[in-house]
């Protein structure tokens, strides 16, 4: 019996080899399922390989700062802006034209021209010479230099010459004597008439002596 027994393996295993279809031993299944799990652990293990150094290779490029750019040309400083002066109140520069000319309104003429510009504390009157050719401005050390250059442009553009001075006084900001306007010719003078002088007459001192006329004497014939 007991060789029957150990005989019908080696029968079954011919058998099973004849018709082509293997059947497993007992150890197979333990040896297929311990395979598997270590297919897995290793897929797993590679999976977190990669994973680490993905995440490695990310925390490096977020921790390396970028290269700052040089640049070959300098800096250009920007300019800081400048604070602006307020403008001068126009109207309170005092402001006395001189008619210097003799021609009668010139003074008023230049008071409108300036009125025109935002002056109004403007007087008038006449200057102690009434044959200028050049007009004249005397400004203030004071005043604001916005002012200073729009009266001398204006009085530029009005007359044909233009001096400028400056002065210490601040009682009158500005002194304008006026000359002859750009067309303007000056004032005939009126010209003194000659007075006829007397023309002196010639007396004569001598005295004419009258001689005596000699007197015909006759004779007589006795």
């Amino acid at each position: 019996m007991e060789e029957n027994q150990a005989e019908s393996p080696q029968v079954e295993q011919q058998e099973s080899t004849n018709s082509g279809v293997s059947f497993p031993t007992v150890g197979q299944p333990q040896k297929a399922g311990k395979g598997k799990a270590l297919l897995a652990l290793g897929i797993l293990a590679l999976v977190g390989i990669l994973g680490y150094l993905i995440f490695r290779s990310a925390s490096s490029k977020e921790v390396q700062p970028s290269p700052t750019p040089t640049s070959s040309f300098a800096p250009v400083e920007t300019p800081s802006p400048t604070s602006t002066a307020k403008p001068a109140d126009k109207n309170k520069v005092k402001i006395e034209i001189q008619n210097g000319t003799g021609i009668t309104g010139e003074a008023a003429y230049l008071q409108t021209q300036l009125k025109a510009l935002g002056y109004s504390t403007i007087s008038v009157g006449n200057a102690s010479s009434q044959n200028n050719a050049t007009t004249t401005v005397t400004f203030s050390k004071n005043l604001s230099s916005d002012i200073v250059d729009e009266l001398t442009k204006k009085l530029k553009d009005l007359y044909k010459e233009v001096e400028t001075k400056t002065s210490a006084s601040t009682s009158i900001d500005v002194v304008i004597v006026t000359g002859l306007r750009k067309g303007a010719t000056a004032k005939p003078s009126a010209s003194a008439t000659p007075k006829a002088s007397a023309t002196p007459t010639a007396t004569s001192t001598s005295t004419a002596i009258a001689s005596p006329t000699p007197t015909p004497t006759t004779t007589t014939t006795p």
